[in-house]
């Protein structure tokens, strides 16, 4: 019992040299975000095991058994049931068109419905001209 003291306080003291040691090589920004680190850890502590006692313990059965009549009865599904189909309506009348022979259009005739000559071909891009760049700081040969 006594080498198992003597243990326990070994390692009390060599953490307490080695927490020393660290702190005096580390900077004060450095020490604060450990000891905030520490301390958010700390904090998540009470709220962890509060969680796990909740979730781990028995419920009586009579708790479970009001929880279970309280539920409504589910609704019957609902069959989707398709509606008949529509009256059948008589076929229209098929509608033949007869287009005239080709005759030579006239020359006041434009197809897009104004008084303009259709669109020709886009026209070819204007040439690049040579583009001059300035680069600052640099001398100017003028």
């Amino acid at each position: 019992m006594l080498w198992r003291n003597g243990i326990i306080l070994a390692f009390i003291f060599g953490a307490g040299v080695m927490a020393y040691q660290i702190g005096a090589r580390l900077s004060d920004q450095a020490i604060t975000t450990i000891a905030g680190v520490v301390c958010g850890i700390f904090a998540t502590i009470p709220i962890s095991v509060g969680l796990l006692i909740a979730l781990t313990r028995e419920r009586p059965a009579e708790v479970e058994a009001e929880y279970i009549d309280m539920k409504p009865a589910p609704e019957p599904y609902q069959v989707y049931r398709p509606s008949p189909p529509p009256a059948q309506i008589p076929p229209q009348p098929q509608i033949i068109v007869v287009a005239p022979p080709n005759a030579p259009l006239s020359q006041n005739y434009f197809p897009y419905g104004s008084y303009a000559p259709p669109p020709s071909a886009p026209a070819l891009p204007a040439p690049m001209q040579e583009r001059t760049f300035k680069i600052i700081g640099e001398q100017d040969d003028d």
